[in-house]
């Protein structure tokens, strides 16, 4: 079977998750070809099964004439979204060759259905929504943005219950529009029991330094952790980079949290499972930003649940998916550093429970959560997309 996958900058590192299924359908057997928006030139540590690089596999949907992206850009909407649809033909000859085609991120399945809709290609077009895809046109105009895309696409996956139900209500075919989580290999996280007991205690995030991540808001509620409870020793590791890395160091200092947060920078993947062993809770209280970006499922919570580490997030977007408040993790309302402050409270006040959690966590991301379990299904969507195609 000949997939095409069509997708952002490839391959990304803060998207492992297209990566890994671009990778799963290589060792699947099928050929594989990746239309993108310029490959990165990452160390070869992402290999295929044939032990080439995945970007050896991609090509720019423009090709030589990728370089003028940056030039389209500063030009007013209407008229760059007019050039880079006749631009987008240039990808034809690739795409018109597969048997099927994956888009990953809504905005790439609606330039593909435009091509679909012009008579210009004719194949099964599978769509996977992400989260920013879905969150910012929801809070700006609504998701008709996609009207074309819900008519000629022939199959919507979304990474969680809460984005397909908001596609349903603005279109899309609820016969072919399903929740396909993304995973992460359990193979490569071994569960480790923890010592809950441990001073100090120790919470960590990994992420990227952006708005919807709510790291704001673990350093305030941290802040009156630290008044409010100065008997309990504990330490903030946070890894990861981002816009938002000098305004969160500035307001780490204004708490007078510098001794106790460390702001660890980007950090290879050997260094983050150090980090990762060492802790007791993972700490991600995620909020809707100011544009609308929300997250899907986060990854870093799936990788933290199989590792041994409790979670503690908030109830946004698909994430009460994953985490049930008392059962496989900690819940809170978002943008509420005093309900944050309250579950940090549950957790020293219940550390005899706190490796059944874990237990209970990694039993969860076992069932639901597992890329061996969810690349089976989504072979099978690969398999039965003719069944799709009108």
């Amino acid at each position: 079977m000949k997939v095409g996958f069509v997708v952002g900058r490839f391959p990304q590192l803060s998207e492992t998750f297209v990566a890994h299924q671009v990778k799963a359908t290589l060792e699947h057997g099928s050929e594989v070809t990746v239309v993108c928006e310029g490959v990165c030139a990452l160390p070869a540590t992402d290999l295929s099964s044939a032990g080439r690089p995945l970007a050896d596999f991609a090509e720019d949907w423009w090709g030589p004439l990728g370089a003028l992206r940056a030039s389209l850009a500063r030009l007013p909407h209407r008229l760059s979204d007019k050039i880079m649809t006749g631009l987008d033909t240039l990808a034809l000859p690739r795409l018109r060759r597969q048997d099927v085609v994956v888009a990953h991120f809504g905005y790439n399945g609606l330039r593909v259905a435009r091509l679909i809709k012009r008579g210009l290609m004719r194949c099964p077009l599978i769509t996977v929504y992400h989260g920013y895809d879905v969150g910012v046109p929801y809070a700006e105009n609504g998701l008709g943005i996609y009207k074309e895309l819900f008519k000629h696409g022939h199959l919507h996956l979304t990474v969680n219950e809460h984005f397909r139900r908001l596609l349903i209500e603005a279109g899309a075919p609820e016969d072919r529009t399903f929740v396909h989580h993304m995973g992460v290999n359990l193979e490569e996280i071994p569960f480790l029991e923890r010592n809950f007991s441990d001073s100090p205690f120790l919470f960590v995030s990994v992420s990227r330094l952006t708005q919807k991540k709510g790291i704001e808001f673990a350093l305030r509620a941290l802040a009156i952790l630290k008044s409010e409870r100065p008997d309990i020793l504990w330490h903030y590791n946070i890894v990861g980079d981002g816009p938002l890395l000098t305004q969160l160091c500035e307001l780490r200092d204004t708490l007078g949290l510098d001794e106790q947060v460390t702001f660890e920078g980007s950090q290879s993947h050997a260094r983050v499972k150090d980090i990762l062993a060492t802790a007791h809770i993972f700490l991600l209280p995620s909020v809707t930003a100011s544009n609308g970006d929300v997250e899907g499922i986060p990854v870093a919570i799936m990788e933290a649940m199989a590792s041994g580490l409790v979670v503690v997030s908030t109830i946004h977007s698909g994430i009460p998916e994953i985490v049930q408040d008392g059962l496989t993790g900690f819940l809170t309302q978002e943008r509420d550093p005093e309900a944050l402050f309250s579950a940090f409270l549950r957790v020293f006040q219940n550390t005899d429970a706190l490796n059944e959690i874990a237990k209970r966590a990694r039993e969860k991301v076992e069932s639901d959560f597992n890329n061996i379990k969810q690349d089976k299904k989504f072979f099978q969507y690969l398999v039965n997309s003719k069944n799709y195609f009108q």
